[in-house]
């Protein structure tokens, strides 16, 4: 867990790169037209200094949706990760009075959220961020799984990252968890590698490289019981 904005500055300048060619794959995989119009919540997991919800508003802009945020909720036990974030996001929509405060901060580990966390709406889009969180060891997916159930009732999107094929297996036993208790629609898995220019630390300098990754996407409409 990062403590101070010196290893925030220096996550970001050996990671970033990583995060995004990595995300910027998961997302084309997603059909982001069927926001177009829609109120869309946005859920940041481990979210770390919100480079999957940065990089997701960029990719958004690129392909020319707009995005209509009724919240983004990010979650991180890092209070200097988590207010970094925070002013990343600011940042990506220009310091919109609107959106700022659309954004909510939760400085908690995974397994310590409750309910009362996750304030949702049910005709809202939500987009759930995964970024190489579903991988680390130390929660309970089975408690997630029924979190999410009992939190986001409708229509939701997860988008789960890996850095690589290795750690396949949580991201496989957290699709199967909701592949067993609800119908799942838009389902894509990849652990292809992918290229793109990264800082390369044992040369101290950026190059263009191999970047390992595995990634399990899905929309699953959730209702309880």
């Amino acid at each position: 867990m990062l403590s101070n904005e010196t290893e925030c500055n220096q996550y970001m300048a050996l990671y970033c790169g990583h995060h995004f060619y990595k995300l910027c794959s998961a997302y084309s995989s997603t059909r982001f037209e069927n926001i177009e119009g829609r109120n869309v919540e946005i859920v940041d997991w481990g979210c770390g200094q919100a480079l999957a919800t940065c990089i997701l508003i960029d990719y958004l802009i690129n392909i020319g949706i707009k995005l209509n945020v009724s919240s983004i909720t990010l979650i991180e036990p890092s209070a200097i990760a988590l207010q970094c974030g925070c002013n990343y996001v600011r940042q990506m929509f220009q310091n919109d009075a609107a959106v700022d405060s659309a954004i909510r901060k939760v400085s908690k580990y995974i397994d310590e959220l409750s309910v009362t966390d996750l304030i949702s709406d049910s005709g809202n889009i939500k987009i759930h961020l995964f970024s190489n969180i579903i991988d680390v060891e130390g929660f309970d997916l089975s408690q997630l799984h029924q979190l999410m159930i009992s939190s986001f009732q409708g229509t939701n999107r997860l988008i789960c990252t890996s850095p690589d094929n290795l750690r396949k297996q949580r991201l496989d036993a957290f699709y199967h968890l909701f592949l067993q208790s609800h119908q799942l629609a838009s389902e894509s898995n990849s652990s292809e590698e992918i290229y793109g220019e990264i800082f390369y630390v044992a040369n101290r300098r950026f190059e263009q490289r191999g970047i390992g990754r595995y990634e399990r996407q899905f929309t699953v409409n959730l209702t309880q019981g």
